[in-house]
């Protein structure tokens, strides 16, 4: 390959949208952001003997981007996953997938926020607009880095805690973390 060619890559997991292959000294591009979801839901495992495979599917399905995922505050993995997507056909071939490809049924249970917010000020800023009840109605997760994303019902609510609380720096999309903290993932 040359500069600048686009190239596919067998990716067993390694490797993410807009990652860079470089040979030499280290070149780093801006991150692509994520997508805005619109849609939310919990998805589980009816069968808890079909854990394991439920969980390779998803880790698969969220390495492609097929959705987006977040979790409840310090959960480590053994809370609901909550999929964040813009449409329902995401959630539909999410679905479709873990039981086509990993024998895996599947439960979705719609949740009713309608939009996401990255609260690029940390976690400090959620825990002081939350002490002072100024998200009251609102979702609070993180997402797969651990950083806060605030879950809103309708853009009302969620331009109305933007300005009346400016520290929380809402961002509509996900920024993708340094490539140092990606290892964390």
């Amino acid at each position: 390959a040359y500069p600048g060619d686009v190239i596919g890559i067998n990716n067993p997991g390694t490797f993410g949208i807009g990652d860079t292959l470089y040979t030499g000294s280290p070149v780093a591009f801006p991150g692509i952001p994520s997508f805005s979801p619109e849609k939310f839901a919990y998805l589980t495992s009816p069968n808890p003997s079909s854990r394991k495979a439920f969980q390779k599917g998803m880790d698969q399905l969220l390495a492609e981007g097929a959705v987006q995922s977040l979790r409840q505050r310090n959960d480590d993995g053994g809370g609901p996953l909550i999929l964040a997507a813009v449409g329902e056909l995401q959630f539909e071939v999410v679905q479709a997938r873990l039981l086509n490809e990993y024998g895996v049924e599947s439960r979705l249970e719609q949740i009713s926020y309608t939009l996401a917010r990255w609260a690029d000020g940390g976690w400090e800023s959620v825990d002081k607009a939350n002490a002072d009840g100024k998200l009251f109605g609102s979702m609070i997760v993180m997402d797969r880095w651990k950083r806060p994303v605030l879950l809103f019902r309708n853009d009302w609510k969620a331009a109305a805690v933007a300005v009346d609380e400016p520290y929380l720096e809402l961002a509509p999309w996900s920024k993708p973390p340094p490539y140092d903290e990606k290892e964390k993932r």
